[in-house]
């Protein structure tokens, strides 16, 4: 896992290298980024984000990007008698990530494939428990295919959906008569949510 985060950063400092280098034909865009998570997935988040992209030809495009992820993620998921409910934290995150695109006059598909790093989760004071709960929850690898149409020259607005790496902690409850049977145990797995992404390009 450290050697493929290594080949990510690796390959996005080169593509900025080569930005600098051929400024004329990258695209560039800022984007604002809203997404909301069902099942395990998050409660919200917004990110503020970065995309150099390089036309290929043929309507393809390759690039990189950046961002700054603050959010409600799930850190437990609970099954009570059939029933589930989520406990969120709060969390920022930088997604690093590499971007395949294609595109046709307004049209375009993206492609988004990265590493979120996580830099600070915080728990109310009642859910921090153990150590363990203090590791990030949302961060890890992800991908987000994203399907937009572009407003003009400089406007676009995309709809995509997340799978991003998690970790949570998945616990069930079943009432029998008086006993009641509880359990849980740690979680790693691929998290949804669905997203809105506008963009500026220059």
């Amino acid at each position: 896992m450290k050697r493929i985060r290594t080949i990510l950063i690796a390959s996005l400092l080169c593509l900025a290298g080569l930005s600098l280098q051929a400024q004329d034909r990258w695209i560039y865009s800022a984007e604002l980024t809203a997404g909301v998570g069902f099942k395990q997935g998050p409660l919200f988040f917004v990110t503020p984000q970065f995309t150099a992209q390089y036309p290929l030809g043929g309507g393809f495009t390759a690039g990189a990007g950046v961002g700054f992820r603050i959010g409600r993620p799930c850190y437990q998921y609970t099954v009570s008698n059939g029933s589930g409910s989520r406990s969120f934290c709060t969390e920022l995150d930088i997604p690093l990530y590499l971007r395949f695109g294609y595109g046709k006059e307004h049209f375009f598909a993206h492609l988004d494939a990265g590493y979120a790093v996580g830099i600070f989760t915080r728990y109310s004071g009642n859910e921090v428990g153990g150590s363990n709960k203090k590791d990030p929850s949302y961060s890890g690898f992800f991908f987000e295919p994203q399907l937009g149409w572009k407003f003009g020259r400089r406007s676009a607005l995309a709809l995509g959906f997340l799978l991003q790496r998690s970790q949570f902690i998945d616990s069930w409850e079943e009432r029998d008569g008086a006993s009641i049977i509880q359990g849980s145990q740690r979680q790693k797995q691929f998290t949804p949510a669905l997203t809105l992404r506008y963009s500026i390009l220059f």
